[in-house]
């Protein structure tokens, strides 16, 4: 099973209210080597040696920038040089919906040029540097089993849907509500066909689940952890 990787990290940052991406924060500094987000989230990946093509998406005109900030954290060119692989970064859309099918674009065109073309695609957010080894590995078998496959954790709050005004409309069932993270695993190919479909039917679409539901079937999901927590506010670091 060849399986490809595409960390998007071409947002705005906005929620996180300062000028450096949020991707590009520093975790962890020593001496020279500064550990960023992004950089840590890419890591956990390359340690796991299951991937063959690794697309990063960026900011337009944003390539410089992100390979400077990964040239930082030693590991990456280290785990890079050891299974040959390089880094291809794709430029990001208006929107993540927009951006994650540009870097399924660029996959695309690496793969025609591979003996073995990508079966399986995971899609990550650049601000989860807190992803593990055992997660990564579960999505990848449960999208080999069924498809489509997501990391969840079940809901700890009482959960309830309200309206415009604030007014609670709906009480929901927490036993079966769960918060979704990523890596969320697909079949390489449908997922891009669905993917293409969706950039001119007119929709938003929050996440790959949901356009996988819309035009291919059901997505499963597996247990994810508490660990690999997204960054976006100020207090997530």
């Amino acid at each position: 099973m060849s399986a490809v990787l595409v960390l998007t990290a071409a947002g705005n940052s906005t929620r996180m209210g300062g000028s450096v991406k949020k991707e590009y924060l520093t975790i962890s500094k020593d001496g020279d080597q500064r550990v960023s987000v992004l950089s840590a989230a890419l890591s956990a990946f390359l340690e796991t040696r299951l991937f063959s093509i690794i697309i990063i998406t960026v900011p337009s005109g944003g390539e410089a920038e992100a390979r400077a900030i990964l040239s930082e954290d030693w590991r990456v060119e280290s785990l890079l040089k050891r299974d040959g692989l390089k880094l291809v970064f794709a430029e990001g859309g208006a929107t993540r919906q927009e951006s994650v099918l540009h870097g399924l674009r660029m996959a695309e065109r690496i793969g025609q040029s591979l003996t073995d073309k990508p079966d399986v695609v995971l899609i990550h957010d650049g601000a989860r540097p807190w992803i593990g080894a055992e997660t990564i590995k579960d999505i990848l078998n449960s999208t080999k089993k069924h498809g489509a496959a997501v990391p969840a954790i079940p809901s700890v709050d009482t959960q309830k849907e309200i309206d415009s005004e604030g007014r609670i409309v709906r009480h929901l069932d927490r036993s079966r509500i769960v918060s979704v993270q990523t890596p969320q695993g697909f079949a390489f190919e449908r997922l891009l066909e669905a993917h293409i479909r969706a950039a001119s039917d007119g929709n938003s679409y929050t996440d790959d689940t949901e356009i996988w539901g819309r035009y291919c079937g059901d997505v499963y999901a597996c247990p994810g952890s508490r660990e690999n927590r997204k960054i976006t506010y100020p207090g997530d670091l």
